[in-house]
């Protein structure tokens, strides 16, 4: 089985749904299932820097892959050009 997280971001400052991803994926992955989450560089409001992190690349990380895309925030939104294409 393979599942496709999608999720604006997993950066500490969200909490939440943010981290909870993280937990599921890690405990998904300990059944032998292909978990990836695909999410953004985000890091928080605007002006803030994004997460330091390869973009456009899986990571593997606790038994699950996650891809970063860049991340151009508007507003209160998250939107991603690279994730879109």
């Amino acid at each position: 089985m393979r599942i496709l997280q999608i999720i604006p971001s997993i950066s500490l400052v969200y909490g939440g749904p943010s981290q909870m991803v993280l937990g599921l994926s890690a405990a998904l992955a300990t059944k032998n299932i292909d978990v990836t989450i695909i999410t953004t560089d985000s890091n928080g409001d605007i002006g803030q820097l994004p997460l330091d992190v390869p973009l456009n690349e899986p990571i593997q990380q606790n038994g699950y892959q996650i891809i970063y895309f860049r991340c151009y925030p508007w507003r209160r939104y998250k939107f991603s050009l690279s994730l879109l294409q």
